[in-house]
């Protein structure tokens, strides 16, 4: 949902519009007044909760966030970021408003790992298998850049590749984006690449461009080569339709992950998976009132990669 869409959503509510209304609002700027299926990340979040609501007569699906957890209500609630203006406001309204959707409807929800941190929302729960969701990725292959995969291809032939697959701490506000590049680099370079090794690093979709030049220039030291994956298939492209692609071209595949997007490379793609930054780089350079949450969340992390 771009922002036009978002600050026409906010303009009702400020005006005191009710939930109906804006929901009716929402039908009119899409387009879409009736839909079969309504699929949302979770049952809460005023943007998923409009969703749900707009569409009463439609399946409710909830898919989970990475490749299928549940984070439940208030989970890691991020600390607000200047640059989240509309986000903000819509989440000030939706404090306001009781009649919006107290409890969502979930009809089913599809998860590969039901309960990971909290028990998913009402409805028909199907746990997805790992097969099924390597064989989706591999369908979307087509969806590649195929002269920018091709590049890649040749250039990862037969060697180490590491894939940084980072997240939007500094965005959040949780770190400066100078701590954030310098928490990478020391945690990376606490794990000594190998001679010969080369770097992919796919952005978060909502990292800011400045921060990834400043990570490719932090970076490079540690490796012979430093690259950035998103001329391949763009920020939006789940990762692991790349990963598959190089799986058999590369010499070995060793995936740094700090969220749970270590849950698609252990399970779906099956390489090498490091999670975390650790306890230490965590207290050096995360804002203090975070730091307990983030050593947690981590600890959860590799206990369910562990399995």
């Amino acid at each position: 949902m771009g922002d036009r869409v978002l600050e026409q959503l906010i303009n009702a509510a400020e005006r005191g519009a009710g939930a109906r209304e804006v929901a009716d609002l929402l039908q009119k700027v899409t387009g879409v007044t009736k839909v079969g299926e309504v699929f949302t990340v979770r049952d809460w979040q005023a943007c998923n909760e409009l969703a749900l609501g707009a569409y009463p007569e439609a399946t409710h699906i909830c898919y989970g966030d990475s490749v299928g957890v549940y984070l439940p209500r208030g989970f890691m609630s991020p600390r607000r970021s200047p640059w989240s203006r509309v986000a903000a406001r819509l989440r000030r309204w939706r404090q306001s408003k009781q009649d919006l959707l107290a409890n969502p409807r979930v009809d089913i929800n599809y998860l590969l790992l039901p309960g990971a941190f909290g028990m998913p929302p009402g409805g028909e729960v199907v746990r997805t298998q790992a097969t099924t969701l390597r064989d989706l990725f591999g369908s979307l292959a087509p969806l590649l850049d195929g002269a920018a995969l091709e590049g890649i291809r040749q250039k990862t032939a037969g060697r180490p590749v590491w894939v940084l697959l980072g997240s939007n701490f500094s965005e959040q506000g949780l770190m400066t984006p100078e701590a954030e590049a310098s928490a990478y680099r020391d945690w990376i370079g606490s794990l000594h690449p190998e001679p010969g090794s080369v770097l992919l690093i796919k952005s978060h979709p909502r990292d800011h461009q400045s921060k990834r030049t400043l990570l490719e220039k932090q970076l490079l030291g540690l490796f012979d080569e430093v690259w950035c994956a998103d001329a391949v298939g763009s920020a939006y492209l789940p990762v692991e339709v790349l990963l598959l692609e190089l799986a058999s071209v590369v010499g070995s595949l060793r995936c740094l992950t700090v969220s749970t997007a270590c849950l698609g490379t252990r399970f779906v793609v099956e390489s090498k998976t490091d999670i975390g930054l650790g306890d230490a780089l965590v207290l050096k350079y995360m804002v203090p009132d975070r730091q307990e949450q983030r050593m947690q969340h981590e600890r959860d992390l590799r206990r369910l990669c562990a399995v």
